[in-house]
């Protein structure tokens, strides 16, 4: 199973990432931040609820609900991340809005990538850091086992 949301993982350096473009993907919607510098990858699923409720949704990357309404957000920072729980992480944007990303327990289902690069000399794109959920079978037996009990 997957680590999920806890403490051990900084979240700062998203902080004042401008929200450019929303990209869908038959397994991944991938949220690009900063003039596609820095990418959020979903792969599970993710809801959206915005400041004044006018716009409450869930996408399901494997289920049936399909709604993506998340034009409020384009070119919106965000202001603050909160872990709601083992399974929730919110993206609070500058307007108020709220992005919750979930984890899956069963596979990596999100991972945070900044600072990308492109090296024309060798054709690739690298990214100067990552933040992420861990494949089930990359977790120690100790972190198995925290899950089980978080």
């Amino acid at each position: 199973m997957a680590i999920g949301f806890t403490q051990r993982f900084d979240f700062c350096p998203i902080i004042g990432w401008e929200l450019y473009q929303v990209t869908i993907d038959k397994y991944h919607v991938m949220f690009w931040f900063e003039d596609e510098n820095a990418l959020l990858n979903v792969a599970d699923r993710f809801s959206f609820r915005s400041s004044d409720g006018a716009v409450n949704f869930l996408y399901e990357i494997y289920g049936n609900h399909k709604s993506l309404n998340v034009d409020r957000i384009l070119r919106v920072k965000i202001a603050e991340t909160k872990i709601v729980s083992k399974d929730q992480l919110d993206l609070v944007f500058e307007n108020g809005d709220v992005l919750s990303i979930y984890d899956n327990p069963e596979f990596r289902s999100w991972w945070f990538l900044g600072g990308r690069q492109k090296d024309p000399a060798i054709q690739r794109t690298s990214w100067s850091f990552a933040i992420c959920d861990h494949d089930p079978e990359d977790l120690t037996e100790q972190e198995c086992q925290d899950r089980r009990t978080l």
